[in-house]
């Protein structure tokens, strides 16, 4: 009984990885353990720097904010705990994260930054009460189910995942 249950949610995630592109048929090019490592890094590095290199006005419109209103938020892994993030520096954290997930030459694995995206519109959503996504409810849910299964996704953010699924699935669809 065990093995059907695994089974079943091995197909779920399947359908969870073909839908974001991730193609579960095709050899991995990470193990969990490098893409905890890169993910670990991801949330440590200098978000102005990342996103800075990305688009620059922004980064420096971000940078005069946070500082204005003495905001610490240093690495991706500060804004993902902040109580009350700059909303803006989640959508250029998510914009930065979609656009690294969807060209072919992008310095992150497609899994670390789906998981960056997914990350920043579930702190938007709970963190600032805003919707930055254009994703109905059930894409959103499933990606942020996606995201919150991943063996080398840290423990906040993977709570921070799930609070959102929780929060979606209790929505009417959009």
């Amino acid at each position: 009984m065990p093995r059907q249950s695994n089974q079943a949610g091995n197909r779920t995630g399947e359908r969870l990885s073909e839908m974001l592109g991730l193609k579960p048929d095709s050899a991995p090019l990470w193990r969990p353990e490098e893409l905890a490592a890169i993910f670990r890094h991801q949330l440590a590095a200098p978000v102005l720097v990342d996103l800075g290199g990305f688009d620059r006005t922004a980064a420096e419109r971000l940078r005069l904010l946070t500082e204005a209103q003495g905001l610490l938020v240093k690495s991706f892994a500060d804004l993902f705990r902040h109580p009350s993030p700059p909303v803006e520096l989640l959508r250029l954290t998510k914009d930065f994260a979609k656009a690294n997930r969807d060209h072919p030459e992008a310095v992150l694995p497609r899994e670390i930054a789906n998981a960056l995206y997914y990350a920043s519109i579930a702190a938007a959503l709970l963190r600032c009460g805003e919707r930055i996504t254009r994703l109905t409810n059930e894409e959103l849910r499933q990606g942020l189910a996606w995201a919150a299964v991943q063996p080398w996704v840290d423990a906040e953010v993977k709570e921070l995942l799930v609070e959102a699924v929780t929060r979606v699935s209790n929505r009417p669809s959009a």
